[in-house]
């Protein structure tokens, strides 16, 4: 588990968006952005929701909101593009016997945006360093990952604002933490673990997803092996310990496997998706910017899937199948209405970008010694990356003509319509 740092800043408040009653009385632009994110988000998880006895097993609700008959999600906020835009967080975790089961392995914003017919996923690198409230009204320094965990700890964490306890207490913090890193209002979460990702792929039949780059991963962690000692002595073990991070993987070659990857449409199922869209460690693809992109090729892959089939004979599976892996406070109304829209996203684009040292943040180090990544400013300093994302989704909702943008800089930033015609 990360360290923390001293602080004695006090915690700012999160806002509070009042619940939403009247579902009908929705304007169309939300329910379009909600069905983006009903049908878009790694295998329509709205689905699972039309039966309202699984949702009840899914859905998680802050207990500090208006009571409801139905658990009810925030509307949109009006924070950004005069309130249309609809900001969905995205989690990954590995859960079951990985090490730091609920250290959020993937962080993604699907940012829905109606006017311009854009969907944005922008990916967090999981050592970003921000402060959290884990003790009254102190700060202290975390990475990023660690938020879902804290916020899902209310006895190691006893001492955390109400506000990040209970049920939704996880994905609470893990907003509260992207908004500060970010400037960006989470209306929304969803984490699936990684039991339940290889799964909802495995429902589908499978997918076809288009690798953009041939790449070798020789250092993808095997489940399990996280702490192998792979023959060394115990005192080999505690020299190792010390050593940076490069010199300890190539000592423990069994805790890893070799992936490799070909150019082109390749079929793959759960586990096979999973690890190509966990893969860090490649020489051709492993920048935050490759994987940003991979994690988008599988997303329109599963959607291109769920368009093509007739889905609804595999809800009942699709509900058996991600039950106990999915939490997310979306609301069960919401996801119903919004799904009658969901043939308008045929002419949504979808783009990616990633927030990393190539851009505004930098590698360092936390005081225990720990390697993070910082805004470039400086710990706790964001004014420079709220107005590169705030920059960056103007930029990709408004693409240059193509005469134009051979002359732009490259940003490793990739566009798709919604559906392939």
């Amino acid at each position: 588990m990360p360290s923390r740092s001293r602080s004695t800043k006090a915690v700012p408040k999160p806002t509070k968006s009042t619940v939403q009653d009247q579902i009908m009385e929705m304007p169309t632009w939300k329910k379009i952005a909600l069905a983006v994110v009903a049908v878009v988000i790694a295998g329509l998880c709205a689905v699972a929701v039309y039966v309202y006895g699984t949702y009840s097993r899914i859905s998680v609700n802050s207990p500090f909101k208006k009571p409801s008959p139905t658990p009810t999600s925030s509307p949109i906020p009006d924070t950004f593009n005069q309130g249309q835009q609809h900001v969905s967080l995205l989690m990954g975790y590995g859960g079951g016997n990985h090490e730091g089961g609920l250290l959020t392995d993937t962080m993604m914003l699907v940012i829905v945006d109606p006017p311009t017919k854009t969907i944005t996923l922008l990916s967090l690198p999981r050592d970003l360093w921000v402060e959290l409230p884990v003790s009254g009204d102190k700060l202290s320094g975390w990475k990023i990952n660690a938020a879902y965990a804290i916020g899902s700890d209310d006895k190691g964490y006893r001492y955390k604002p109400q506000e990040f306890t209970g049920p939704a207490g996880g994905g609470e913090l893990a907003k509260y933490a992207v908004k500060q890193a970010t400037g960006l209002d989470v209306n929304n979460f969803i984490t699936l673990n990684f039991s339940g990702f290889r799964r909802s792929i495995d429902v589908l039949g499978g997918v076809d997803v288009n690798v953009e780059t041939t790449f070798d991963d020789y250092l993808y962690p095997i489940e399990g092996k996280e702490e192998d000692p792979c023959d060394k002595t115990p005192e080999e073990l505690q020299m190792y310990s010390t050593m940076s991070a490069a010199i300890t993987e190539a000592a423990f070659p069994c805790r890893y496997e070799h992936l490799h990857f070909d150019k082109g449409i390749v079929q793959m199922d759960g586990e096979t998706a999973l690890k190509y869209v966990r893969s860090r460690h490649s020489a051709q693809d492993g920048s935050d910017f490759g994987r940003a992109a991979r994690q988008r090729n599988l997303i329109l892959a599963v959607r291109d899937k769920i368009f093509r089939l007739d889905f609804f004979p595999k809800i009942i599976p699709f509900i058996n199948t991600l039950s106990e892996d999915l939490k997310t406070d979306y609301n069960l109304a919401d996801i119903q209405n919004a799904l009658n829209y969901r043939d308008e996203l045929r002419d949504y684009r979808i783009t990616s970008t990633a927030l990393s040292n190539d851009n505004v943040l930098r590698i360092g180090r936390s005081p225990d010694g720990q390697s993070i990544v910082t805004s470039q400013e400086g710990v706790g300093n964001w004014n420079a990356v709220h107005q590169w994302v705030k920059d960056e989704l103007t930029r990709l909702r408004n693409p240059q003509p193509a005469a134009e943008s051979a002359t732009a800089s490259e940003s490793a930033v990739s566009t798709s319509p919604a559906v392939a015609q």
